[in-house]
């Protein structure tokens, strides 16, 4: 069956144009031969597409078509200037639509990564200041005076003072 979907794109395209090699064309031909279905089906466009256009009669292209199409060739073929090459690049740079999802992820990127290092300087900021907090109340050396400490406090205070 894929043999077939095979030969049927060879007939549809190089074949009936008379383009198809001449290895290719003797293997289909054969193959025309053995199969039915890719003999009716060449017969079916054979008379439906081919035959109607070798009926057609043929119109003369006007002069003016052909000279029309070579000015058109030959202006883009002109040399422009490099300044408006340049200018013309840049422009497709930024206008090109296949850069958008690449901005667009690159922004997401240094948004989530802003995000993260801000996250990490805030527990920094907070396990330093946890940390200054919890040596103010080991230290030995601490803000209450002496007469503050002979205030005769309940015996669990001097338990956990």
């Amino acid at each position: 069956m894929k043999k077939c979907d095979h030969f049927k794109d060879l007939i549809l395209t190089d074949y009936i144009d008379g383009q198809l090699g001449k290895g290719m064309a003797e293997n289909l031909e054969s193959h025309l031969l053995d199969c039915g279905d890719c003999r009716a089906f060449f017969k079916e466009i054979k008379n439906n597409v081919t035959a109607p256009l070798q009926q057609a009669t043929r119109q003369p292209v006007p002069s003016e078509l052909w000279s029309t199409i070579k000015q058109n060739i030959e202006l883009k073929n002109q040399a422009t200037s490099p300044i408006t090459d340049l200018v013309e690049r840049i422009k497709g740079l930024f206008i090109f639509p296949r850069l958008i999802p690449i901005l667009a992820s690159c922004i997401l990127m240094f948004l989530a990564g802003s995000v993260t290092l801000n996250t990490i300087h805030l527990q920094q900021v907070k396990d330093q200041d946890q940390g200054e907090y919890l040596v103010s109340l080991l230290s030995p050396t601490g803000t209450a005076t002496a007469a503050d400490n002979n205030d005769g406090g309940t015996p669990i205070e001097h338990y956990f003072l």
